[in-house]
């Protein structure tokens, strides 16, 4: 079976835009996510972040829930490719925090059961937020580029360990209310109103400081992510770096002119400025509205940037 020019599908917490998935053709499946009022809604489709953080911020108690998509809300979609003979590509938030790939996993199993042939590949991208959009923006470029769909997935296997997140939050009381990180937690001390600067790599959390002021951990968290990848790559043009916010946009302009300072002070050129984007909803629901963050991916040199 001819590979290339495979469908891309990724779940909703890769937090990409809606004009990028029309465009690049990007199924997306979407998380669930509920308040108080117990109405799940759909990730994606049915509010804009800004919605979602705003109600966050005006309901301070009210902690979201979030569930995952189902072995039917992936089947749906690759039944009618793989009845097609197209090949299908899945890119999924890391299993160690959700089981949406799992559930595009039994999925596929379901869909090789009717259609022996069918190829479809399910990546844990072992990623979340944009950070997982970088991911799949750089399927998109492989597909684009001509590569097959084993090709790609090999690559990304390879690039996925190449890249990651420097977090920081405003408000502990998130994390400590889901219970995600335990002792990470305990260390950064909610009750004090620390605030931790949390690395993400390879589907696994770690804390990389603690800092006192708000201020502080977004310069910390730009000086991070600078000195990281000033000792990973001897040119910025190696990696895809992108910065993301929460509810304010202001504060994500903040946190980049932070980043953009601290890429000058390791001697990279800040220019041009790394994308800017809005966190969405999963990451957001178990962080709350002021999560902060940048993310950075190892270029696949043989492409250009989708």
């Amino acid at each position: 079976m001819d590979t290339s020019g495979f469908h891309i599908f990724s779940d909703s917490c890769c937090d990409l835009p809606k004009e990028y998935c029309q465009e690049h053709e990007i199924g997306v499946i979407p998380l669930y996510v509920a308040f108080s009022d117990g109405e799940y809604k759909r990730d994606f489709y049915d509010f804009t972040y800004h919605e979602f953080y705003q109600k966050m911020k005006d309901h301070p108690g009210d902690f979201p829930k979030t569930s995952l998509p189902g072995i039917e809300d992936y089947a749906q979609v690759f039944r009618p490719l793989a009845e097609a003979g197209q090949a299908i590509l899945c890119l999924c938030m890391a299993s160690a925090m959700s089981g949406s790939f799992n559930s595009a996993r039994l999925a596929a199993e379901e869909i090789r059961q009717e259609f022996p042939e069918a190829a479809i590949e399910v990546v844990d991208t072992k990623a979340l937020t944009f950070f997982q959009g970088l991911l799949v923006r750089e399927a998109v470029g492989l597909r684009d580029a001509g590569k097959s769909l084993e090709e790609t997935v090999n690559i990304l296997e390879k690039s996925k360990g190449e890249g990651g997140a420097f977090f920081t939050i405003g408000d502990l009381s998130y994390l400590n209310k889901g219970g995600r990180i335990g002792g990470l937690v305990k260390l950064a001390a909610v009750g004090l109103g620390l605030k931790p600067v949390i690395l993400f790599r390879n589907g696994a959390i770690s804390l990389s400081a603690i800092t006192r002021k708000r201020k502080k951990s977004l310069t910390e968290l730009a000086r991070q992510a600078a000195a990281y990848l000033r000792k990973s790559a001897s040119r910025l043009e190696d990696y895809w770096v992108q910065v993301g916010y929460g509810l304010s946009r202001a504060d994500g302009e903040e946190l980049l002119a932070f980043f953009q300072e601290a890429l000058r002070a390791v001697g990279f050129s800040p220019e041009p400025a790394p994308e800017l984007s809005q966190i969405g909803t999963l990451v957001g629901a178990h962080n709350g509205p002021d999560l902060m963050g940048i993310a950075f991916l190892r270029r696949w040199p043989d492409i250009g940037r989708a």
